[in-house]
C-alpha cells in the first residue's frame, strides 16, 4: 500500500513538468498567431506559433510573413563584416558610426534603404543583381561609401560629405537619382543616357513604363 502511494505521488509530481502546450498558441496558419507581440510565425508541421528564427544578418530582427529584414551597426554580428540581405528580403540597414561595416550586398533582395553615416561607414554597396532591387542609399560623411552599383531598378543616392561617395554606376537604372552636394562629394558618376544632372543623375523616369 505503501509502495504504491509513494509511486502515484512520484507520477504526479512528474505530470508538473511535462510539457503542455497550451491550445492557445496552435495554428493553421501565420494569420493565427497575429494576436503575439513577439511575431510568431506558424509552424505547420507541429500546428503551433513559434517565434520566428531571422536570417543571421537581420541582427535587429526581421518579419518573416513580410520579409523585411533590420540590421544596425555597430551592433551583434557586424565587426566589420560585409552585410548580405536576405533574397527577396525588403532591408533597412543602418551603418551609424566609422567603420560601421564593410560591403553590402543587395543583389538578390527585393528593396534595400541604406544608411551610412560616419566616416568610412560602409564599403561597396553592389544593388545590381537577379533581385532587381530598388535602393534608397545615403552616405553622409568622409568616405562614408565606397563605390556604388544600381541595377535598372529605382535607385536613389544622396552623398553629402567629402569624397562621401565613390564611384556611382547607375547607366541601367530606371530612376537614377544621385544627389553629390559638392564638387568632391561623389567619384566618377554614370547616369542613364540623357540623366546627368548638375554633378549628379535626375530628371528622367522610365520606370513601370
Amino acid at each position: 500500500m505503501v509502495i504504491a502511494f509513494a509511486s502515484a505521488v512520484v507520477a504526479a509530481a512528474s505530470s508538473c513538468f511535462v510539457d503542455r502546450r497550451s491550445s492557445s498558441f496552435e495554428c493553421s496558419d501565420d494569420g493565427d498567431c497575429a494576436e503575439f507581440a513577439d511575431a510568431r510565425v506558424c509552424d505547420t508541421t507541429t500546428g503551433f506559433c513559434v517565434p520566428q528564427q531571422c536570417p543571421a544578418d537581420c541582427n535587429a530582427g526581421c518579419d518573416l510573413t513580410a520579409k523585411t529584414c533590420r540590421v544596425t551597426c555597430p551592433g551583434p554580428g557586424c565587426n566589420g563584416a560585409s552585410i548580405d540581405c536576405p533574397d527577396g528580403f525588403d532591408c533597412t540597414i543602418t551603418c551609424g558610426a566609422s567603420s560601421a561595416c564593410s560591403d553590402i550586398d543587395c543583389s538578390n533582395a527585393a528593396k534595400c534603404t541604406i544608411m551610412c553615416i560616419g566616416t568610412n561607414a560602409c564599403d561597396n554597396i553592389d544593388c545590381n543583381g537577379v533581385g532587381d532591387p530598388t535602393c534608397a542609399i545615403t552616405c553622409n560623411g568622409t568616405n562614408a561609401c565606397a563605390d556604388i552599383e544600381c541595377d535598372d531598378a529605382a535607385c536613389q543616392i544622396g552623398c553629402v560629405g567629402s569624397n562621401a561617395c565613390g564611384d556611382i554606376s547607375c547607366a541601367d537604372s530606371c530612376n537614377c537619382t544621385a544627389s553629390c552636394t559638392a564638387q568632391n562629394s561623389c567619384g566618377l558618376v554614370t547616369c542613364p543616357t540623357g540623366c546627368m544632372q548638375g554633378l549628379g543623375c535626375g530628371g528622367c523616369n522610365t520606370c513601370g513604363t
